[in-house]
């Protein structure tokens, strides 16, 4: 969506080794605008600054601190004013263990599939038993290796 990249908008492209061994597509400069149409002004002029080809134009984190994007309503909110959680480090063995999420059951829906074992080293396989795809040499179906 940004665009071929070129000599215009970023000098010294046509140098770099990847490029001296590969031949682009040319594709039109998309329109920021248009695809981020929620954005101000200020924001379009950031999210242009962040998405530069040319790393030398490329703004830097320290300058798109200080960008007026930051200015506009609605203004950031203080740090400290973020909720914040105790650390699972600072609850205990028990209640980390407690808070942590179960682990999903598993096998149990492939064992019901019929096959409890790898018998033929093929995986699993949906749509076409394992004597065919010995047969096919770009057998059809679908298969998995577990």
């Amino acid at each position: 969506d940004l665009g071929t990249p070129n000599e215009k908008i970023w000098p010294g492209f046509k140098q770099l080794p990847a490029v001296q061994k590969m031949k682009f597509t040319e594709y039109p400069v998309s329109n920021l605008r248009s695809r981020f149409s929620m954005l101000t002004e200020l924001g379009i002029s950031m999210l242009g600054k962040f998405l530069t080809y040319d790393p030398q134009q490329r703004v830097t984190a320290e300058d798109a601190m200080k960008h007026s994007y930051f200015g506009e309503a609605p203004l950031p909110i203080d740090p400290a004013m973020f909720p914040t959680w105790p650390a699972k480090s600072e609850l205990g063995h028990r209640k980390a263990l407690a808070a942590s999420p179960k682990p999903p059951s598993g096998g149990k829906e492939y064992k019901q599939l019929g096959g409890d074992g790898d018998d033929d080293g093929y995986g699993f396989r949906i749509g076409i038993s394992a004597v065919d795809s010995r047969r096919l040499a770009m057998g059809g179906g679908f298969s998995l290796k577990f």
